[in-house]
């Protein structure tokens, strides 16, 4: 049986593995021997042609990466070319996504909080308008 690269204990043959795309390491694909997120370990689980590199590999790996936005006339046809050094074209998918969710969380916060603020006004008014009325 295999020993785990990171921890060194015996991989048993029914185990779940990953192994790195750069130097072919192989580790338990647990939270600890990967150091990934549980999220980020059923993403590898259930998606196939996703790859994963080992920690080490990563720190040794330089990162070069540009993205370009080019505007044209119509936003439909909005276009988003990635071009990258040594990351995988996944991974940096993974990243911008991961980027865009972020911020539009943050939008929709914002905008809710704004509705909220101007609903509470209206009732606020709505009542006053009720009691003001009603006492007539």
């Amino acid at each position: 049986m295999p020993k785990c690269d990171n921890c060194d204990k015996l991989i048993a043959k029914k185990s779940t593995i990953l192994e790195c795309n750069t130097c072919s390491k192989t580790v338990h694909a647990t939270q600890a021997c990967t150091r990934l997120t549980s999220k980020q370990l059923a993403a590898l689980h259930n998606t196939e042609n996703l790859e994963w590199t080992c920690e080490v590999c990563r720190r040794e790996t330089p990162r070069q990466r540009s993205f370009v936005i080019q505007e044209e006339e119509e936003e439909d046809d909005e276009e988003l070319l990635l071009t990258q050094g040594t990351d995988s074209g996944s991974n940096a998918m993974k990243k911008l996504l991961s980027d865009i969710s972020f911020e539009v969380k943050k939008a929709v916060k914002k905008e809710i909080g704004s509705v909220n603020e101007a609903l509470s006004s209206c009732c606020q008014k709505n009542e006053w308008n009720n009691g003001h009325f009603s006492d007539n």
